[in-house]
């Protein structure tokens, strides 16, 4: 007898369509299972065969075939158990298969046990947003991946805890309860890192900038001036996520099989990571840092000790907000719309140029800056020298001025998502060249003053699109709606690459 049941597999930070087709046919018993299948989907035999048998269920002594179709594309996971045990119980006609059955309008995954009990598998988000996408109406999967997958709207989500539960199931014979809808929603930062930021009125200043528009930006200053403070507080100005990007994010976390973080992410790698564990890589293929980052914010401490390839693979995500990540049997475009910041010193001791306490040679500290190659540069957006406090400024930021910079850049934020309401990005860093003309128009003042400054600092052409929209996010955070000289002027001053080549 031939059956066929629907599940799903994991691609990158997607799901697709798989279904299992299995055939019983006389001769000496044995289990075939084909369709690409990994080493896990291949011991998925013995657990299927034991948690049959533990169930009290009758495990077939017969030639059984199972297919993973489409065949092209490769198996991997513990996700099939669960379908292919039931695909091998409705071919010996012990489940109906009609197509108004149960069976036949439900996708199923999960992962079986020896003594037949469904275990979680990572990406039941991902594939129950596949699921509906197909358009079944219900996903059974375990009992514990219930409440994950929950954040899907419009499909009955069904968790079972047992193989011989979901047997009763489809028979009929047992009613289980859809899960309720929960809607993912994303918690309020703590604003206690801004608050502990003392003496840095202008850090403050460039923190708001980068908040509101989404600009990469770069610290650097002595050791203990506040660099990586600075970057934990600019994760409290960011707004919360919408219900959109929080789902969004809680499909890259599920995918993996990581809890969801509450609230925008903040990854902090350490420098001695791999160029194919900052961007993705590996066998299948898996999300790196930087799509984990994505509607959060990619903290690189000590950027110079991070090694050449690394920061040379940050080009294209900085600039396109996405990874593609080619394999001979696999393409995955993985999303990286994600906030850079990152920190370092001046020099390998971390206190020049103040020679009294910096030993370092002027040799030594041109290497060290060179690491840094001037194209990655050119895609940072703003960049700020910090300096140690007088003694007289270190007073806390108070939290009437921590509510007065949330309400300017969310008021901010809010300008940017009418204006580009009809576009596919939401935010001024991610202006395309083609558009700056529309959205970002100069008078005849700040068309001469970005002439001078393009001729003097003898900007890229990127450099001066960036200058543009770092000005446009000053001006919508000072509610106007043109750009005038003054955010021009102040664009001007917190660019990265000038801020760090005078002290060269």
């Amino acid at each position: 007898m031939f059956c066929s049941i629907h599940t799903c597999s994991l691609s990158g930070t997607s799901g697709v369509p798989i279904t299992a087709e299995t055939t019983l046919y006389n001769g000496l018993p044995y289990f075939y299972l084909v369709g690409l299948p990994d080493n896990i989907v291949r011991e998925s035999k013995e657990r299927i065969r034991a948690a049959i048998y533990s169930c009290g269920l009758t495990f077939p002594s017969r030639r059984i075939t199972v297919n993973l179709a489409p065949a092209h594309i490769k198996k991997a996971g513990s996700a099939f158990d669960f379908p292919i045990a039931m695909s091998i119980l409705c071919a010996q006609g012990l489940l109906p298969s009609d197509p108004d059955s149960l069976l036949s309008q439900s996708v199923l995954i999960g992962e079986l046990s020896l003594n037949g009990e469904l275990r979680p598998v990572p990406g039941a988000l991902v594939m129950t947003q596949c699921a509906l996408e197909h358009g079944f109406k219900r996903i059974v999967l375990p009992y514990q991946n219930a409440h994950e997958a929950s954040y899907i709207d419009g499909i009955d989500i069904i968790g079972v805890h047992t193989l011989s539960e979901a047997f009763e199931f489809f028979r009929g014979f047992l009613s289980i309860q859809p899960t309720p809808y929960h809607q993912l929603t994303s918690t309020v930062p703590d604003p206690t890192p801004l608050l502990t930021l003392q003496g840095q009125p202008l850090t403050l200043r460039t923190l708001t900038i980068a908040a509101a528009g989404f600009h990469p930006l770069i610290l650097w200053g002595p050791p203990g001036t506040g660099k990586t403070l600075a970057a934990s507080a600019l994760a409290t100005l960011l707004p919360p996520l919408t219900p959109t990007e929080a789902l969004e994010t809680a499909s890259i976390y599920s995918s993996i099989g990581s809890p969801i973080p509450p609230g925008r992410p903040f990854r902090t790698p350490h420098h001695t990571i791999t160029p194919h564990a900052l961007i993705g890589g590996g066998n299948p293929v898996h999300p790196g840092e930087i799509t984990l980052a994505h509607h959060g914010i990619l903290f690189l401490d000590e950027l110079p000790e991070f090694s050449r390839f690394s920061l040379e693979a940050l080009r294209q995500p900085l600039q396109e907000h996405h990874i593609h990540i080619g394999r001979v049997n696999q393409n995955v475009c993985f999303p990286a719309n994600f906030l850079f910041i990152a920190s370092m010193n001046p020099c390998p001791c971390g206190f020049h140029p103040d020679r009294n306490r910096c030993h370092c040679s002027d040799t030594q500290i041109r290497g060290y800056l060179r690491r840094l190659q001037s194209p990655l540069f050119d895609r940072i957006d703003l960049g700020i020298h910090m300096r140690t406090p007088e003694f007289d400024d270190l007073s806390p930021t108070s939290s009437a001025t921590f509510d007065t910079l949330q309400s300017q850049i969310f008021a901010a934020h809010t300008y940017q998502k009418q204006r580009y309401a009809k576009m596919p990005f939401s935010y001024n860093s991610h202006i395309p060249p083609e558009l700056l003309s529309e959205y970002c128009p100069l008078d005849s003042d700040g068309a001469a003053l970005m002439r001078t400054a393009y001729e003097h600092y003898k900007l890229s052409v990127r450099g001066y699109h960036r200058i543009l929209k770092v000005a446009r996010t000053i001006a919508d955070l000072a509610g106007s709606e043109h750009i005038h000289p003054s955010h021009i002027s102040e664009a001007l001053q917190l660019r990265a690459i000038d801020s760090l080549q005078l002290y060269t």
